[in-house]
């Protein structure tokens, strides 16, 4: 019995081996991918669910352009688990290149890595694109598919550990995606680009509209709300701050950040925006999309707005997780509590830049001017070597002596002293001479002072 149990093992151990190098063989075989999208080295799926996933990635690849594929692996090696980078150059070198996968010149397609794990605690994917599939799901739309905000199919899928349901559902979104984004769009000069009626006359400055629903999610009661807030916080600021909520941007505008942002300034600019000879403003762009994978977000500066709300303070404002977060109003629909957050983080950020600039003016106006002084009067100061109080007069000739060319003398002033002669009234005296004479009985003379 023993013995048997013993050899049924190894006849499962040999199956699985046999399986898993004829999976690898099939992969190596070029052919192999004329009609697979799918590489299951796992041996997790099913024949049916291979074939059911193998159709959905046909119709993608025929219908768009852009093949779709699925690779699921047991563990990536240690060497290559260290960093996305990392994983990401694994993908590249021993899946996409070396199977030459990717559809016409510039082998656009997308990769799926399910690394399922021995336990839940190593399993892993990643997002993986190549082509021009890279500018249409960037960064962020790859993580809004994998990162628990599509709730609950994918993330949810993948921590029960049912793969099959994590690539059906993958597989769904990339097809939804690429229906809603299709038609060509008009030129960023065309009057057609922008048909929803706007009243141009109505959108401050000149009017009092600062909230552009093209979508109808907004009742009327919650656009006043705005408006209101957004009329007090712009004239207040001296800067317009709209929102403008669509269902979708054109797909030709959003496959970069410098073509969306390029759509916003010709709406902007179409709609006259903007206060001031600067047309100081800024523009929340909320696109709502049919499912949540499409919806997105951007907000636009222009004028000195964008010395105020720059990088750092979008993100402040649109992605930290400060109650109540922008981002969780916006993923969750509601598109007015998302605005009426924003307008509210922009007064704030307008106001601690009115409290800083107060300060930065302070130091400069006061101690920085005194400092700068100081230091100037301290260098003169230094290069004055001579100015100090010298015991003898050497310091002041030259060196070497100095030449008398010349001798003059001249009478500059004189001084005069007068004294009264006082005068003795008791005794006879001859005047003149300073002197006088007298006898007496005795015939001396004798002389007196007068």
């Amino acid at each position: 019995m023993k013995k048997a149990l013993i050899i049924f093992f190894v006849i499962i151990l040999f199956t699985s081996v046999l399986s898993s190098l004829t999976v690898l063989a099939a992969g190596d075989d070029k052919d192999f991918w004329d009609n697979n999208y799918v590489l299951d080295e796992s041996l997790i799926l099913t024949d049916v669910q291979i074939e059911n996933l193998n159709a959905k990635a046909a119709a993608i690849a025929e219908e768009w352009g852009c093949t779709v594929y699925i690779w699921i692996v047991d563990l990536v090696p240690k060497e290559y688990d260290k960093t996305v980078d990392d994983v990401e150059a694994y993908v590249d070198k021993f899946f996409y290149e070396k199977y030459d996968l990717g559809y016409g010149d510039d082998k656009n397609g997308m990769v799926l890595l399910l690394e399922t794990g021995d336990v839940p605690g190593e399993r892993d994917y990643l997002f993986y694109t190549q082509g021009s599939c890279t500018l249409i799901f960037n960064d962020r739309r790859r993580e809004r598919i994998c990162d628990n905000e599509i709730v609950p199919l994918f993330k949810k899928a993948f921590d029960n550990g049912n793969f099959y349901k994590v690539a059906d559902t993958f597989y769904d979104i990339t097809k939804d995606y690429f229906t809603a984004r299709s038609g060509d769009a008009p030129s960023l000069d065309d009057d057609k680009l922008f048909s929803f009626p706007v009243d141009k006359a109505a959108l401050a400055p000149r009017g009092n509209n600062y909230i552009i629903d093209e979508t109808g999610m907004l009742t009327k009661a919650q656009i006043e709300a705005l408006n209101t807030k957004a009329d007090k916080l712009s004239k207040k600021r001296k800067c317009g701050v709209y929102v403008w909520i669509v269902d979708l941007v054109p797909e030709r505008y959003v496959r970069t950040a410098n073509d969306l942002e390029a759509y916003i300034d010709a709406f902007y600019k179409k709609y006259d925006l903007g206060w001031g000879e600067k047309k100081n403003g800024m523009v929340l762009l909320l696109e709502t999309g049919d499912i949540m994978f499409e919806r997105d977000y951007q907000l636009y500066t222009y004028g000195p707005c964008k010395l105020i709300f720059h990088g750092g303070i979008k993100s402040s404002i649109l992605y930290t997780h400060v109650s109540p977060p922008f981002y969780a109003a916006f993923d969750n629909g509601n598109f007015f509590e998302a605005a009426d957050v924003f307008l509210d983080r922009a007064e704030k950020e307008f106001a601690s830049n009115f409290i800083s600039g107060l300060v930065t003016d302070f130091i400069f106006i006061v101690p920085v001017p005194v400092l700068i002084a100081w230091i100037v009067c301290s260098r003169w100061k230094r290069k004055m070597k001579t100015v100090k109080l010298a015991r003898t007069a050497d310091n002041y000739i030259p060196q070497g002596g100095f030449k008398l060319t010349g001798q003059t003398d001249k009478f500059l002033y004189r001084t005069t002293t007068h004294v009264e002669i006082e005068r003795d009234t008791s005794s006879s005296s001859s005047r003149g001479g300073g002197g006088g004479s007298s006898s007496s009985s005795s015939g001396r003379s004798s002389g007196g002072k007068v």
